[in-house]
């Protein structure tokens, strides 16, 4: 659909074909919609940012339509249109323009898109791939390639086994522990848990770096047993809720946000509770705990397959694109990797599209050689 279409909508100037054809493309999404409203927003206030919104529109298409083809934007042709309306119009920089950037520079590009993959290491150390196209069955587990499903019960023996599923940088994964719960791993993350839980005491499992979903099964469904997510220092003390960890590596943080149900964090002797919508937040080094209002929507988006950047850095959003598409990132330009920027992107799209969407704001110029990004 046209841009020009939708300011005429706005002008109450659609003819009936045309209004057609906008009411056809609102009702297709909440993605739609959610631009129809962006683009309103500024159009009322008469805001600058409508001609960032225009010329973005602008961007996309044109290089959707080329017919030089030297450039695959999209993979495929009914993707395009949705993710144009989803990342571009939203990523707006405050910064003065530049000089424009019309292309991303590739040299060797090899960047593959990230995928369901992890390895399971079982009670003895074998380590088992698991990937698409390739099932594992035993008596406790199977997987189908795209996630892990451990069979129903309680272990009535002495001594508890243990599994680990560790997710590489450029994979993710799901995994249904005997107790029923759910659990949706990002990249690079491990989580270490049992086959099967004991009787009449509490589930614990640790994550031992990384992000996960955990979507817990009740109490009342476990014989009353508490659910225990141990990382890095820090316990949730769970009966049955909802609610993403985030401990990378690299992070100087831990965060817990909860979505719905109630946890109880503990950190050393300091215990803290949990509401749904607020997140915690503990400084790895001091062990000091902050507790405030999260933007869920925003800190789950990995989970439903996008990227969600709100207010951040260039640095950061090149951290959280490392990880997904297992790439390197060398920052040349400090000014440009500070950089804030707001974005929604869909998480199963070539990283080039993506590298090119923020170098067409003008505020950093992005080279891929290989495997390493370079923000210059």
């Amino acid at each position: 659909m046209e841009f020009k279409l939708i300011l005429k909508k706005l002008n109450n100037n659609l003819t009936a074909e045309e209004e057609q054809i906008f009411n056809d493309w609102i009702s297709e999404s909440e993605i739609h919609q959610s631009y129809f409203e962006k683009v309103q927003e500024s159009y009322l206030k008469k805001s600058p940012n409508l001609i960032d919104i225009r010329k973005g529109w602008e961007r996309i298409n044109s290089k959707m339509n080329s017919p030089k083809g030297g450039f695959k934007y999209w993979k495929y042709a009914a993707a395009a249109v949705i993710l144009a309306l989803l990342s571009l119009p939203f990523i707006i920089s405050e910064q003065e323009e530049s000089t424009p950037q019309p292309t991303i520079n590739v040299v060797d590009n090899v960047i593959e898109i990230g995928s369901d993959k992890a390895t399971l290491t079982l009670e003895d150390g074998t380590k088992v791939p698991l990937e698409q196209g390739k099932a594992y069955n035993t008596q406790t587990v199977s997987s189908n390639g795209k996630e892990l499903v451990y069979k129903a019960g309680a272990n009535n023996a002495e001594t508890i086994k243990y599994n680990t599923l560790t997710i590489p940088r450029g994979g993710q994964f799901y995994l249904v522990l005997s107790d029923d719960t759910k659990v949706w791993l990002n990249s690079d993350s491990e989580l270490r848990y049992p086959v099967t839980f004991a009787q009449n005491s509490p589930r614990k499992v640790e994550l031992l770096y990384g992000e996960a979903y955990f979507e817990v099964s009740p109490s009342t469904q476990n014989n009353g047993t508490h659910f225990l997510v141990a990382t890095q220092g820090q316990e949730v003390d769970v009966l049955g809720t909802e609610f993403n960890v985030r401990a990378f590596k690299e992070d100087s943080f831990i965060e817990t946000t909860l979505v719905n149900g109630k946890v109880a964090i503990r950190n050393g002797e300091t215990i803290s509770n949990l509401t749904p919508g607020y997140q915690s937040t503990i400084n790895k080094e001091s062990r000091e705990i902050n507790i405030a209002k999260a933007d869920v929507r925003n800190v789950i988006s990995w989970k439903n397959g996008l990227f969600s950047f709100k207010n951040m850095p260039l640095s950061s959003i090149m951290t959280v694109l490392s990880r997904w598409y297992d790439v390197d990132v060398e920052i040349v330009n400090q000014k440009a990797a500070k950089v804030t920027f707001n974005g929604v992107f869909n998480r199963n799209q070539d990283l080039e599209n993506i590298l090119l969407i923020i170098q067409n704001t003008n505020e950093a110029k992005l080279t891929t050689k290989g495997k390493t990004i370079m923000v210059e």
